[in-house]
């Protein structure tokens, strides 16, 4: 017998294992699928059931009394305990946005007292509005706290000044054409009378206007304070107007007048080159003319130094960035 001939019949002789392995992993991933099914199933069928979770709602007022301001707000926020399907619990506990509950003030009894006016809100009235509210087929169980209590004040008003809070960039050769305006520049603040006593101004909130090239309207609202449910404002927003214009730069000589001099002097030079930004719709219509420069000459100053300083009396509104060259002159007194 040929002994290379029997690693090879050795080998034929095993059995193949492989289609055994492929058999056991199709059981184990059909029993894992049954499994997931079922757990699937059993979950669908709980959450199918009514639950009664505890929710925490937060709260807003509306209808406060005309002539009156919410002055303390006790709560923020109400627990309730709401029957409902298991589903509609998840759905608000972990997907859905925490729903405001709206509180009506239409219809609660106001007393006055010593100490300003008073009121409450019982379990029952609470329950009626938050039921009309809530978007759940089941009922609602309880409400903590069973009863809201509110203090009123009467309202005090002040007409104060707004602050713009404005940043600004702008584009290339690009400038205001005027200044920034915005209306109102007033608004009428209502609060209760410590309150009000402290506001002196209002201010916007900041807003940014970047790489400005054409005219822009931009509605700012108004800073909210910490106490922003005691302060009400006449406008809750400014809206501001801003005017550019595109600018080139120009030149022009013009003489230096001398005022103030109890004694004749020559000064040297007696011309300045004013350097400013003007509008290019208004370009051609600038020119020298426009301009007029000026130095005091008088004993004092002429004791102190023998410079002068040259001071740009007149120049037309739109043109912008203006300087003078030289800014300083000196001068020679003639002798009589």
């Amino acid at each position: 017998m040929n002994t290379e001939d029997r690693p090879l019949d050795s080998q034929q002789d095993q059995p193949d294992k492989k289609p055994g392995r492929r058999k056991l992993r199709v059981k184990i991933f059909i029993f894992l699928v049954c499994l997931a099914i079922s757990g699937s199933m059993w979950i669908f069928i709980e959450l199918m059931k009514d639950y009664t979770a505890d929710l925490v709602f937060p709260i807003t007022f509306k209808n406060v009394p005309k002539d009156l301001i919410l002055e303390n707000q006790t709560d923020s926020t109400i627990i309730a305990g709401v029957n409902a399907q298991g589903f509609e619990l998840i759905v608000s506990q972990f997907l859905r946005k925490p729903q405001s509950i709206e509180i009506d003030l239409a219809g609660v009894h106001i007393r006055q007292d010593e100490n300003g006016y008073s009121a409450f809100i019982p379990a029952s009235q609470i329950t009626q509005q938050l039921a009309g509210q809530l978007a759940y087929s089941k009922a609602v169980v309880f409400i903590k706290p069973d009863t809201l209590f509110f203090r009123f004040s009467e309202i005090y008003r002040k007409r104060v000044p707004v602050k713009l809070d404005l940043s600004y960039s702008f584009a290339d050769q690009f400038q205001f054409c005027d200044s920034v305006h915005f209306q109102p520049q007033t608004v009428l603040v209502s609060s209760i009378k410590n309150v009000i006593d402290t506001i002196h101004f209002v201010q916007t909130q900041h807003v940014e206007v970047n790489n400005l090239d054409s005219n822009r309207t931009v509605i700012v609202p108004l800073r909210k304070s910490l106490r922003s449910n005691m302060i009400r404002y006449s406008q809750d927003s400014v809206t501001v107007h801003l005017q550019v214009c595109r600018y080139t730069e120009a030149v022009f000589s013009i003489p230096v007048k001398v005022i103030g001099n109890v004694m004749p002097i020559r000064i040297l030079p007696d011309q300045v080159e004013v350097t400013c930004q003007v509008p290019l719709s208004s370009y051609k219509d600038i020119d020298a003319s426009d301009f007029s420069a000026e130095v005091m000459a008088s004993p004092n100053l002429l004791t102190a130094s023998n410079r002068l300083p040259v001071m740009l009396t007149r120049y037309p509104s739109v043109v912008r960035s203006v300087r003078i060259h030289p800014d300083q002159v000196e001068y020679i007194i003639i002798a009589k």
